[in-house]
């Protein structure tokens, strides 16, 4: 196996990550001006500004009215614009909806007497305790299962997902996971957005144990090669977390992290590849801790069309108690929706991540091509190295609009009515995967890669998106694939 050469291929990439890092924090433009106008102060009659008198909520049954006034760009007594008031009425609505607490929410001005107004919002709640069969996917995508693994049902994972949103009425939420088959899955997590008067701070707990039969032990010509046994796991894996929150403001929030996580794998996967937690060993465990700013002007999280959103973070894995891992990470994050027309929208979606030392396990150098990270076209490579960065551009144009009115019987749905939305779309992606421990036969390392096609994205119920995508990349090779999220 040979190495590629790779002097100066790490500067070059630095270079392009502080590049994009600062593109993306000069098109943030910084402003930590909160959207509250309480400052406002009223010398003499002024009918260019309007005072909140009253905020009336209405439709919430489990959620505390503070739950939602929290989320408001404006309280009773504040002093807004007149000319501002129906655009701070849509951010607000826009900040209640991405609590995921609603399947509408409406707000009126209900009297507007002179210089005062009150306000409703009216709200309609969504099922919060759902205990769900659960077919999880245990394989980098879905078009990987379907087209490189057969969509051999061996990798489905069958259990149980029970979720209890907004447990307290504070927008707090339990989870808890079982999942059997190929891996074994168990996993539990509490959150809490606030637990003090000022509804500023907030905590999250999670612990998980994980059990693989089958497992990537290395990446050969960007493709996974995989070591199954039905009869034994290769990989156990526990980890457990806490992260806590502070949000100063409506669209700002830092988060800590702290945990721990312990891993073993089999002595078969130690010999396929003695780098997988480096110098053969079988176990490894460290702890980690992670902070993190997150700027976010989205106009609705689950699909933004306008606004922008940046996060910033900075790892530390392993703190040489356990002496097995040493590394740093830094990833930054800068998406921008912009709509041109009506109908017509226009996005850029960057990451990049740099990490170091270059010398770390194999477990822990993913690359593109998991997850969300990846370049159109290039779906079925794994492209892993020490650090990345991708961006993304695509144009889309809203074909269909419309909404279904559910039965106020239906005890989910409760009478709200039920988007269906439909985008055509154009994309251009590009990114680059540094490696410097590439070997010659993984070509796509340490190379610029660019795909783009032509698809659509479909929005449903709960905030979930199937997008259907036709792409095409350098190699040449095109085909169909398809990607679906969800904020629930």
């Amino acid at each position: 196996m040979k190495k590629i050469p790779h002097t100066g291929a790490n500067k070059r990439y630095a270079a392009i990550a502080i590049l994009i890092c600062t593109i993306c924090f000069l098109s943030a433009r910084f402003s930590f001006a909160q959207t509250r106008h309480g400052d406002f102060r009223r010398d003499s009659l002024d009918t260019s500004f309007i005072i909140v008198d009253h905020i009336v909520i209405e439709g919430n049954k489990r959620t505390r009215n503070q739950t939602i006034l929290r989320e408001l760009t404006f309280t009773s007594g504040d002093t807004l614009p007149a000319d501002d008031l129906m655009n701070q009425l849509e951010l607000s609505r826009n900040h209640v909806m991405n609590t995921g607490l609603f399947h509408e929410v409406i707000m009126n001005i209900e009297k507007w007497n002179h210089d005062t107004v009150d306000i409703s919002v009216t709200v309609k709640e969504r099922w919060y305790v759902l205990p769900l069969p659960a077919a999880n996917l245990y394989d980098r995508s879905f078009n990987v299962w379907w087209v490189e693994h057969d969509h051999d049902l061996r990798w489905l994972q069958a259990g149980i997902r029970f979720y209890q949103k907004n447990l307290s009425g504070r927008n707090d939420q339990f989870q808890a996971t079982a999942l059997f088959g190929y891996q074994r899955r168990l996993e539990a997590t509490y959150s809490l957005p606030y637990f003090d008067r000022v509804q500023k701070h907030g905590i999250s707990v999670s612990a998980s144990y994980v059990q693989s039969r089958s497992l990537t032990y290395r990446i050969d010509s960007n493709k996974e090669l995989i070591y199954a046994d039905v009869n034994s796991f290769q990989r156990s894996v526990f980890q457990t977390g806490v992260n806590l929150f502070f949000k100063p403001g409506l669209n700002y929030r830092y988060t800590l992290t702290a945990g721990y996580k312990n891993s073993e794998i089999a002595d078969t996967i130690a010999a396929l590849n003695p780098d997988y937690f480096l110098g053969g060993r079988t176990k490894q465990q460290f702890l980690y801790a992670r902070v993190s700013f997150t700027r976010d002007f989205r106009d609705i999280v689950s699909y933004p069309l306008q606004g922008n959103f940046l996060d910033v973070s900075l790892s530390k894995l392993g703190f040489g108690i356990f002496g097995t891992v040493d590394l740093w990470e830094a990833t930054t994050a800068f998406s921008q929706y912009v709509q041109l027309r009506p109908k017509w929208y226009l996005a850029s979606i960057n990451k990049v991540k740099v990490s170091f030392p270059t010398t770390q396990p194999y477990n822990l150098q993913r690359g593109l091509g998991y997850g969300n990270d990846y370049v159109a076209g290039y779906e079925y490579f794994a492209i892993d190295g020490q650090s990345w960065g991708f961006t993304k551009l695509d144009l889309k144009n809203r074909i269909v609009n419309f909404h279904l009115k559910s039965s106020p019987k239906n005890p989910f749905l409760k009478g709200a009515r039920i988007p269906f939305v439909l985008y055509a779309k154009i994309y251009l992606d590009a990114g680059y995967v540094s490696n410097a421990h590439a070997f010659d036969y993984n070509t796509l390392d340490n190379q610029l890669l660019v795909g783009g096609g032509a698809g659509i994205d479909l929005v449903l119920l709960y905030d979930t998106t199937f997008r259907f995508e036709y792409s095409i990349n350098k190699l040449g090779e095109r085909g169909l694939f398809f990607h679906t999220s969800t904020y629930f």
